[in-house]
């Protein structure tokens, strides 16, 4: 019976000395895990911050080409009718109609309108009443 008994404590034993190697090891991976997902969530923080400098500078890039493309547009854009203006200027300065429709290429009717509207006192005064329709 004692050997019974002999043997029965030394199989406690083992199991509990195995139970607590087992216990060792789960602690070990479980600390490493642990330390691993720690890494882990901080290279995913990093990357976080990164990626929003990244998508910062890109929507700072979109605005500037933006620009870029609105400037190039205005750049290019011919004016909607730059004879009027020149013809509203000479006009100022005197100018017929004759010479408005010809210098300017704008048609009679607008040229009679703008010596009408901008036209110099003296170009008013000497246009002859017939001219105008």
């Amino acid at each position: 019976m004692i050997s019974d008994f002999t043997y029965l404590m030394a199989a406690a034993a083992a199991i509990l000395a195995t139970s607590l190697v087992l216990a060792v090891a789960g602690l070990a991976f479980g600390w490493r895990a642990a330390r691993r997902s720690a890494t882990a969530l901080a290279t995913a923080q990093i990357t976080g911050m990164r990626l929003a400098d990244a998508e910062a500078a890109l929507a700072a890039c979109t605005g500037r080409l933006q620009d870029l493309l609105a400037e190039r547009e205005r750049a290019t854009a011919v004016p909607a009718r730059p004879g009027l203006r020149q013809a509203v200027a000479l006009s100022r300065h005197g100018a017929s109609t004759d010479e408005l429709v010809a210098t300017c290429r704008i048609g009679q009717s607008e040229a009679r309108l703008i010596q009408m509207l901008y036209g110099s006192t003296k170009a008013a005064g000497a246009a002859p009443a017939g001219d105008i329709h």
